[in-house]
C-alpha cells in the first residue's frame, strides 16, 4: 500500500466525547473560571461566566470563518484580555489540562471505529487523524485509552498546525506527515461541510459517515462513499483508496 494513506476525523467519527466537545465549542471559559475560583476561593458573578462564554463563542465563529486556529490557551487569553480579566498563563495551562483530563472519562469509541482502524492498520496503510481541536493532547490521550494510538502515524489538530478544517492546509499538512499526496489519500468523517468539503478542496477522496437524520446540506458536496456505520467499513474504505490511487497513477503516466 506504498504511497497511500487514510485519515479520520475524531469527534463523532472515532470517538464520542460530549463533555470535551462542550468545552471545545462553548464552555471552556466558564469551566475554567469555575475551576479557578473554586481553587483559590474567589467569588465570581455568574454573569461574568456567561459573558466569557459569549466572547468565546464569537471567537470560535470568527475562527471557523477565516480558518486561522488558536490553541485552547490562546483562546482563553484572548477572551480574558477582551474582558480585562487578569489570569496568569500558568493558571490557564493548569486549568485547561485539569478540565480536559476530567472530560476524558466521558470519552467512548464510536461503534466499529476501533475494529476499522485496526483492520486498515493490519493492511499496511498509514493512518492519521485530522481534527479541528483546540487542545491537541486530548486526542492523544483518547486514542491511547482506546488502545489504538500506535495505529496512527499522524495526529493532526487545528491547534497543532494553526488551521481549522475550513482550510485545506490542515489536510495538506497531514499528507506531508504521512509521506504522500492528497490525491492518494481518503479522509473519513461525519461532517459534510468540514470533512467532505474540506478534504475534497484539498484534493483528497472522501468517505462520509452519516445517518438518515443528517441534513444533506450543500448539494455540490458529493463524497466518494457514504456509510451509516464504521462496522465492517474497512474493506469499503480501502476499495475507495485503491480506486483513487489507480486513477492518480494513470493520470501521472
Amino acid at each position: 500500500m506504498d504511497g497511500k494513506a487514510i485519515t479520520f476525523d475524531f469527534h463523532n467519527t472515532l470517538a464520542a466525547c460530549p463533555e470535551w466537545f462542550e468545552l471545545e465549542i462553548r464552555r471552556l471559559p466558564s469551566a475554567f473560571l469555575g475551576w479557578w475560583s473554586d481553587r483559590d476561593g474567589r467569588r465570581l458573578d455568574p454573569a461574568l461566566l456567561d459573558e466569557a462564554d459569549e466572547h468565546y463563542r464569537q471567537l470560535r465563529i470568527e475562527i471557523i470563518e477565516h480558518g486561522n486556529e488558536l490553541t485552547a490557551e490562546a483562546c482563553l487569553e484572548h477572551v480574558f484580555s477582551g474582558m480585562h480579566l487578569q489570569v496568569h498563563e500558568e493558571d490557564v495551562r493548569a486549568g485547561i489540562a485539569f478540565l480536559m483530563r476530567e472530560a476524558l472519562t466521558g470519552a467512548s469509541p464510536i461503534l466499529g471505529a476501533i475494529e476499522t482502524v485496526q483492520e486498515i492498520h493490519r493492511a499496511g496503510v498509514p493512518i492519521g487523524v485530522v481534527s479541528s481541536a483546540v487542545y491537541h493532547p486530548f486526542l492523544e490521550w483518547t486514542l491511547a485509552a482506546f488502545g489504538i494510538r500506535d495505529a496512527f502515524q499522524a495526529v493532526v489538530t487545528s491547534a497543532s498546525v494553526g488551521f481549522y478544517k475550513s482550510r485545506p492546509e490542515i489536510y495538506w499538512h497531514a499528507a506531508d506527515v504521512l509521506g504522500t499526496v492528497p490525491e492518494r489519500m481518503v479522509h473519513v468523517g461525519d461532517s459534510l461541510r468540514f470533512d467532505v468539503g474540506g478534504a475534497s478542496r484539498a484534493g483528497m477522496g472522501t468517505v462520509w459517515l452519516t445517518d438518515d437524520r443528517a441534513e444533506r446540506g450543500d448539494q455540490t458536496l458529493v463524497p466518494d462513499l457514504t456509510i451509516s456505520s464504521l462496522e465492517s467499513a474497512a474493506p469499503h474504505i480501502l476499495t475507495i483508496l485503491s480506486s483513487r490511487s489507480r486513477d492518480h497513477d494513470t493520470a501521472s503516466v
